[in-house]
C-alpha cells in the first residue's frame, strides 16, 4: 500500500517576476543583473523563462532555465511561509502562461497516526429509505 501527495504552486508572469524582484541574491546566483526584472514570458517548449531588464533601448534579456527558477521559486516559498513538504520530489513545469512548482511524496507504507481517533459519543442517526434516481435521459 502506498501514498501519494502530490501539491502544486503556480505562479503566473507577474508572480514570477515578483519572486525574482524580491529575491535578488537568489537571482543573481543564477546569472540574472542585480536589477528589477520588467518582463517574463514563458518558453515551454524550450524549457526556459525570459526575464526582460530595462525598456526600449536599454532591454537586456536573459534565459533562465526550469530547474533553476525553481530553486528559486522555493525559495521564495521559504521566505513567504509557504508549507512545502521537505522530502518531496520537486519538479518544475513551465506552460505558456504560467510556471508550476510540483511536489511529489511518496511513503511506500501509511504511516500509523499521531493521535488516536475520539471515540464515538452519540450513536448516528440510521438511514431511514433508500431510494434509486433514474435520470429524464
Amino acid at each position: 500500500m502506498a501514498i501519494v501527495d502530490r501539491r502544486e504552486i503556480e505562479f503566473d508572469r507577474d508572480a514570477v517576476r515578483l519572486a525574482l524582484e524580491w529575491s535578488p541574491q537568489a537571482a543573481q546566483a543564477f546569472g540574472l543583473p542585480p536589477l528589477t526584472p520588467d518582463g517574463v514570458r514563458c518558453k515551454p517548449a524550450e524549457g526556459l523563462v525570459e526575464v526582460t531588464y530595462g525598456r526600449l533601448t536599454t532591454t537586456r534579456v536573459f534565459m533562465l532555465h526550469a530547474e533553476a527558477l525553481g530553486a528559486i521559486l522555493i525559495a521564495y516559498c521559504n521566505r513567504a511561509g509557504m508549507p512545502m513538504p521537505r522530502n518531496a520530489d520537486k519538479a518544475v513545469r513551465i506552460e505558456s502562461g504560467h510556471v508550476v512548482v510540483v511536489f511529489t511524496l511518496r511513503m511506500a507504507h501509511a504511516p500509523h497516526p499521531e493521535v488516536p481517533e475520539n471515540p464515538v459519543h452519540r450513536v448516528p442517526d440510521a438511514v431511514r429509505a433508500w431510494a434509486w434516481v433514474e435520470s429524464d435521459t
